[in-house]
């Protein structure tokens, strides 16, 4: 009963924020691609994610009435899906209801998998840091591919778990459709859930004698396992088949030896799923060119391999880092938890370990999964900690409650202590400047009677539909005066890169948590 209602409260804080954000970068063509699902049932926007939560996200929008135009430019397309009837702020809150499916399924898997490890006690200390981090309520709120991934590890991870305890043909066959879900939630899963179970399964091998012995047989149910995973991922895409022609124009993004295997296979061999695997070339190829990234103070499209424990480090609340690494002397000390703490904590790790290399690094959101592994590893250090700190538990639980609270609305812009006043000197993009504030940079506007302004601003928005005053898009190096509105993106990437915004005076008025609004006379 109190999981439940601890989840209800975080779906609740969520739905608070559908209103308050206007569309951050991506949202539009996740929810074009849904709603052209349901209208043409083709997918053919952005096919570098999967299909399953944009269809979850476009169903209430859909009903309600909201409808994609295929005609113009993909900027055209995009346009029109929030735009299109001129109910922005309701479209906003259509869109973003899907969202709360895949946060209470993740709530849910996260308290039954710490059950399982901890009992009833650990369950609700997991439940309550998980539906309480303000990183995982604030992307799980947007329609993104970010929630659902969480939600798909804590499925994944939940059947796994009790293959584990019961490593029988029927456990290992729930597992491989976790496991397809999954991936159909988000491609980063084919790392995430592999690298986590396998941890898991070593340190289980380590600290168990009979699971030991049973192990080699156990280990081939997951045989039959892995068809119906791959079954599933058929099944997500409409069992449709094509040829392998479909990836010929993505031949050139592939290591050599896969292009090389290709090179044998004739461009007319049927194909399962073809857009399961464009997407996947998709992918791999922006992630192989790289992107424009930003971290203290740097610019570069190569990433760094420090960027996600950094990040980490400044967007998770204190609270809970000092459970985690207090679990390190209390939980590695009890007999009874030093296995379960090692275990969940080594797969938090490992999610962390696996994202290092990649080029990507433009948020905590690409490793959102890791506060699944994380709560249920902080949960153990609690309950280890109860035993012998009791009053030091106590408190650490309300001080991740106090930061949570807090930050409302702005959960996932949230930075903690550690960042200082001006969190965007370390990080951006969509850690805290996504496109989020236009709509509060408008009541600004209108309260104190702007009559024009010059805006520099991340994200997607139509000013003009949004009933700015007159606007205009100032040069970042050639001064400008009157009312100026520069986001942190703009503001960090064009003085980096380029020593834009130098003229601009040191005193401004902060909007949400991504704007600075000036006042040149």
């Amino acid at each position: 009963m109190i999981a439940a209602l601890l989840i209800a409260i975080g779906a609740i804080r969520m739905s608070t924020t559908w209103r308050v954000f206007s569309a951050t970068n991506d949202e539009a063509t996740h929810l074009g691609a849904g709603l052209e699902l349901y209208e043409f049932h083709r997918y053919a926007l952005q096919t570098e994610n999967p299909p399953l939560p944009r269809v979850i996200y476009a169903a209430v929008p859909w009903f309600s009435g909201m409808r994609f135009d295929p005609r113009g430019t993909f900027t055209d397309q995009i346009h029109s899906v929030f735009y299109r009837n001129g109910e922005y702020r309701a479209n906003l809150f259509r869109g973003r209801a899907g969202t709360a499916v895949f946060f209470m399924i993740a709530a849910i898997a996260v308290f039954f998998a710490a059950r399982d490890a901890l009992g009833g006690g650990g369950a609700l200390a997991a439940t309550f840091l998980f539906t309480m981090e303000p990183v995982v309520l604030g992307y799980s709120g947007l329609i993104t591919h970010d929630g659902p991934a969480v939600a798909g590890l804590a499925i994944a991870l939940l059947a796994f778990g009790r293959w584990l305890r019961a490593p029988d043909l029927r456990h290992a066959l729930i597992f491989g459709a976790a496991f397809g879900f999954s991936i159909h939630c988000k491609f980063t899963s084919i790392l995430y859930v592999p690298v986590t179970c396998i941890v898991i399964a070593i340190v289980r091998l380590l600290r168990d004698s009979d699971f030991r012995k049973r192990f080699a047989r156990a280990l081939g149910t997951m045989i039959p396992a892995a068809f119906v995973t791959l079954f599933v991922i058929w099944a997500g895409y409409a069992f449709t088949v094509h040829t392998f022609a479909e990836l010929q124009p993505w031949i050139d993004s592939y290591p050599p030896r896969l292009q090389h295997l290709l090179a044998h296979i004739s461009p007319a061999t049927p194909l399962p799923a073809p857009a399961f695997f464009v997407g996947l070339s998709a992918i791999h190829k922006i992630d192989k060119e790289g992107m424009d990234s930003f971290l203290c103070g740097h610019a570069g499209r190569s990433g760094w391999w420090w960027y996600f424990p950094f990040a980490i480090l400044l967007k998770t609340t204190i609270a809970a880092l000092l459970l985690f690494v207090s679990g390190l002397w209390f939980a590695l000390r009890d007999r009874e938890l030093r296995g379960v703490f090692t275990e969940w904590s080594l797969a938090a790790l490992a999610i962390v370990a696996v994202a290092m290399p990649s080029t990507l690094d433009l948020g905590v959101r690409y490793i959102l999964p890791f506060y699944i592994p994380f709560a249920i590893a902080c949960a153990a250090a609690f309950v280890a900690m109860l035993r012998k700190w009791r009053v030091v538990a106590i408190t650490l639980l309300l001080c991740h409650l106090g930061a949570s609270a807090l930050a409302h609305p702005d959960y996932f812009p949230y930075f903690n202590a550690f960042a200082g006043r001006d969190p965007s000197r370390y990080l951006i993009d969509s850690n805290i400047d996504w496109g989020q504030d236009v709509l509060r940079l408008r009541t600004v506007i209108r309260r104190e009677h702007i009559p024009s302004i010059a805006l520099s601003l991340m994200g997607p928005a139509d000013y003009a539909a949004l009933g700015f005053p007159s606007f205009r898009y100032p040069s970042p190096w050639v001064p400008s005066h009157g009312w100026i509105a520069v986001s942190d993106h703009s503001y960090r990437m064009t003085n980096t890169q380029q020593g834009g915004w130098q003229w601009l005076p040191e005193k401004y008025e902060r909007v949400g948590k991504s704007i600075r609004l000036y006042h040149v006379p």
